[in-house]
């Protein structure tokens, strides 16, 4: 892999990373702004500094190796197929970020939840196609079966949640500043795990990049590598994606505190059994925006907005079959510049 494609590769991933954390930001701090148990200003420093030091701290945890991130992505027909073309392979690579980054950003524009691994994956896809390689379907499929489960899971935890705050509200055992006070934990769950999830995308794709080029990836290189994700997610975070947190504490339901705790809570439940017990990456778009809806047909049916659930929802079935049009279009575009 020539350095120059190198250099593009690592800075898109950044880019990437730097846009997850500014597309997602909604994830850990919608609830808290929209029922004002934080500032705008306050939530979005806290859940970057949350995000940074999750992603930190998810990196710390991995053995950085290629094999890692070739199985973390699904990569491993497509590495194998262009092992002996490391050009090719950092096209490959360069498309699969381009492709996620222009969805997230689209989706941003929209004001819609959806999944970064989804848009990944679904580029991943339609690159396969190019190349004429099979894609991952083990992983593919897991993650269809995640991305299926796990907003189930989500709704259904938020909603039980929801209950159980709303009899111990009437009780008297949990009063409004009790949960305010949860709220602002649970939503600090919420970012660290967001941080720790996602930061491992565009990580791995700088060290498939690096270990393309033979570059060392250990000692200093791994430390550069891990703060350099890390900080790009976190300032993305900072930024705030308003337009999404818009849509999850407003236009999808007239969010509460109470709502704001069980669907954060249920959020982070989910995305933890997705790292530590599934090991596959779980989309903290779909498990947060479920368990708001969860949690708002607690309160009653009438209180969630379904036509607004029915354009999130479609955006989720749309990702995968739409990033790979994209993906297999940009790779044909790619692969026609000399030296490809």
């Amino acid at each position: 892999m020539t350095p120059l494609l190198l250099a593009l590769v690592v800075a898109l991933a950044l880019v990437v990373a730097y846009m997850n954390g500014f597309h997602d930001a909604s994830n850990a701090i919608s609830t808290t702004i929209t029922t004002r148990a934080l500032k705008a200003s306050s939530a979005l420093w806290a859940a970057a500094i949350l995000n940074t030091l999750g992603a930190l701290l998810g990196m710390a945890l991995l053995v950085m190796t290629v094999p890692w991130a070739v199985r973390l992505l699904g990569l491993g027909p497509i590495v194998e197929q262009l092992a002996a073309r490391p050009d090719t392979l950092g096209a490959a690579l360069l498309v699969l970020m381009l492709g996620t980054f222009l969805w997230d950003l689209l989706t941003w524009w929209m004001g819609l939840p959806a999944s970064t691994w989804h848009a990944f994956f679904g580029t991943s896809f339609g690159v396969s196609l190019v190349i004429g390689t099979s894609a991952a379907w083990d992983r593919l499929g897991l993650m269809l079966a995640v991305s299926v489960v796990g907003p189930v899971i989500s709704a259904t935890v938020a909603y039980l949640l929801m209950q159980l705050i709303l009899r111990l509200a009437r009780s008297e055992l949990l009063g409004p500043g009790h949960i305010r006070f949860a709220q602002t934990f649970s939503a600090s769950t919420v970012a660290a795990g967001h941080g720790l999830n996602d930061a491992r995308l565009p990580l791995a794709v700088v060290v498939i990049a690096l270990g393309s080029a033979g570059a060392d990836l250990s000692g200093t290189t791994t430390t550069v590598l891990m703060s350099t994700v890390a900080v790009a997610v976190g300032a993305g975070t900072l930024m705030g994606g308003h337009r999404i947190i818009r849509t999850l504490g407003r236009r999808l339901t007239d969010l509460t505190a109470a709502q704001g705790l069980a669907a954060e809570s249920s959020a982070a439940l989910t995305m933890s059994l997705g790292v530590f017990g599934l090991e596959s990456p779980v989309s903290t778009s779909q498990a947060l925006a479920s368990s708001v809806v969860g949690a708002g047909v607690a309160r009653g049916r009438r209180t969630v907005r379904w036509s607004v659930a029915r354009e999130i929802l479609l955006i989720w079935l749309v990702t995968p079959l739409a990033c790979a049009v994209v993906g297999a279009a940009l790779l044909g575009v790619v692969l026609e510049l000399p030296g490809l």
